[in-house]
Formats: structure tokens, C-alpha cells, sequence
């Protein structure tokens, strides 16, 4: 989430029509029990940015794209693995019982409504998009550019037309706002859909917000994705700020065989807190999710916040030393690929 990646010229309401409900009031979604991030709006955080610049000095980010070993994946994989490749970002492609699976799919080269402005990739994606293989779902977390990325949608459609899960108000939003004709189930937090005997899907409350325009907010609802399948369970945080929803999924489904958790723009911390959680909070959740390993994500491909370029690894290479957990919570290289 950057401001200047969430917001475009356009207002936004009404996608999701439906009864009120502890994070739904009728017209807008929300955070149950907690501090609305938007009371600190756009300018709020330039003033932070500023601040934190004032006293730390002007943050370090890469000015060229930066080439990547590319991981030419398999079409299918049935090998009682699961098979997961970063593609950078929130990006992964899941690949087990012959499924193939992609996270918050982004292939530009901004996370933006226009091509010439906003945050900008400081990395290829790990996998060119002509070498993926035919995608069977895609996980939408939230509608933040850097997360849904509408060329690249487009570009499933017409490649694999895959089965797209998000949350509510996304599939209104993506076929009748955006016309995209797209196979798409929107889900509530806490449901779950059984999509074959193997894997079913969850959505999960996570906290965090949403916003694609200047004017309107939290049209649709965010989430974290829950994967129940065969061979383990498996976490996609999407986007979130820390709250008891990790302690909760560790609670209801005992335990993941892999988490997917965010480690990146956390800087100015005073102002990001209510979005996005730091590196010691991802090594907090992942022991409150009882995960046997997991992988960071959201860190060194869009510069969203005031982090250095290496801040997020750096820190979260001190933090899974310190709870020696330097085993389990992996950080892979993008294009990496590795089998659990």
C-alpha cells in the first residue's frame, strides 16, 4: 500500500450490497475493534514521511530495474509437495495436485492506475509471464495496485482464465466496473468454499483497508486466504497491520505447513503501524499461526513507504536470529523456488 498507488480520479461506492455486520455498516467495510487506519489520511502521512526523513536522512531505493534468475516452472506437479515460487512482491505461484495457484498477481512495471507515475519495480518478476503455466486460481487479497493489478488480470483472462477468490465487492468491481468478464467468487471473512476434494479455500479477517480512488473508501473487503489441502495447510496474509486474527487462524486451524507473511513498508513506524506489519511482527506470526515454515513477502519490489531497500530483510534476518527461527522463516531470492 502506497497513498500514491491507492488512490486515481475517480470515486468509489456501492460495489457490495448487503446486510451490516461486525465490519460491514451498510455502505462502507471496516476494522472491528480497532483504530480506523484512514482517520490518518493522505497529507498525515507525507508529514510523517517528512518527519522521519528530517531525522533519519532520506530513505535508500535502488534507481535501476534489477535482473532476476528466472524459475521456468513445470505445467503440473503432483508429487505430494508444494511447490512454491516467489515471484516477487505478494507474488507466488503455488503448484500442487496438479493446481496451479497465483497470489496478489502483479507482472507491471508500476503499481499504479497510469503507466508514467507511481511506485516503480525495482525487480523483474521471477517468472516471465509467457513461461507460466495454465493458472487454475487466483487470491485477490485487497484492491491496492500493488495487489491488484488490472493488466495483469486482463492478461490471465485471456491466457487461462483462471477462477479468481476475493473479497466482497471485488467481483462487482472487476466485471461490472472494469468490464473484465473474469470467472470471479467473492467471500466474507470466515467462509469457505470447498473447491475440489484436496483444497478448500478461506477468507480471513485481516486488518487493513481499501481504496482505488481520490474519493471513497473501503468499497470492497480485504483478507488474508487460508488454504486447507492434502498436504497441509497453507496462509497468504495479503496485506495486514498486526492484530489477534494470526493468534485466531493459529487457533482454528492448528497449525500451516507454510505462511506467506508481509515484512515491508513499515517506515515511518508510528504512521504505518495501522497498515502494515514490521519484521518483528511477522516473526510473531508466525509462531501465533504455528506455522512449520514461513516466507516473507512485500519487501525490495515497490518502494511503498520510507524503508532502505534493505531494511526489511535486514531486520527480519536480527528478529528470526533473536527467536532462532532462522531455518523457518525463509527469505527467498525472487524466482526462487522451493518444495514443502
Amino acid at each position: 500500500m502506497s497513498f500514491l498507488s491507492s488512490c486515481f480520479l475517480f470515486s468509489e461506492s456501492g460495489y457490495y450490497k448487503g446486510s451490516t455486520s461486525d465490519h460491514f455498516d451498510g455502505k462502507r467495510f471496516f476494522n472491528p475493534n480497532s483504530e480506523d487506519p484512514l482517520k490518518k489520511n493522505f497529507m498525515s502521512y507525507y508529514k510523517a514521511r517528512a518527519k522521519y526523513e528530517a531525522e533519519n536522512g532520506k530513505s535508500f531505493w535502488v534507481k535501476d530495474l534489477i535482473e532476476v534468475n528466472n524459475y521456468k516452472p513445470l505445467e503440473k506437479i503432483n508429487n505430494n509437495k508444494i511447490s512454491t515460487t516467489f515471484v516477487g512482491h505478494s507474488t507466488f505461484l503455488l503448484q500442487f495436485n496438479n493446481l496451479n495457484i497465483l497470489t496478489d498477481p502483479i507482472w507491471s512495471n508500476r503499481a499504479s492506475p497510469v503507466s508514467f507515475l507511481g511506485p516503480k519495480r525495482a525487480k523483474k518478476p521471477g517468472i516471465k509471464f509467457e513461461d507460466l503455466p495454465k493458472i487454475d486460481i487466483v487470491l485477490i487479497s485487497h484492491s491496492h495496485y500493488d495487489h491488484l493489478d488490472i493488466p495483469t488480470i486482463k492478461k490471465l483472462r485471456d491466457f487461462s482464465n483462471p477462477q479468481i477468490f476475493a473479497g466482497l465487492g471485488m467481483c462487482h468491481y472487476l466485471n461490472h466496473v472494469k468490464n473484465l468478464k473474469i470467472n470471479c467468487q467473492e467471500m466474507d471473512w470466515n467462509e469457505k468454499i470447498q473447491f475440489n476434494q484436496n483444497l478448500s479455500i478461506n477468507f480471513l479477517r485481516a486488518k487493513h483497508w481499501s481504496k482505488r480512488a481520490f474519493w471513497g473508501s473501503n468499497a470492497t473487503l480485504w483478507g488474508a486466504f487460508a488454504l486447507e489441502t492434502n498436504l497441509g495447510n497453507i496462509y497468504f496474509a495479503g496485506d495486514t497491520g498486526y492484530d489477534s486474527h494470526f493468534l485466531e487462524a493459529g487457533q482454528k486451524f492448528k497449525n500451516f505447513k507454510l505462511a506467506l507473511l508481509p515484512i515491508g513498508a513499515y517506515k515511518p513506524q508510528d504512521f504505518m503501524v495501522r497498515h502494515h506489519i514490521d519484521p518483528a511482527q511477522a516473526v510473531l506470526a508466525h509462531k501465533e499461526l504455528n506455522a512449520e515454515k514461513s516466507i516473507a513477502m512485500h519487501f525490495e519490489t515497490f518502494q511503498l513507504a520510507s524503508d532502505n531497500f534493505k531494511d526489511p530483510s535486514q531486520d527480519l534476518k536480527k528478529h528470526r536470529l533473536e527467536a532462532n527461527l532462522e531455518k523457518d522463516f525463509l527469505i527467498l531470492e525472487v524466482g526462487e523456488n522451493k518444495e514443502f
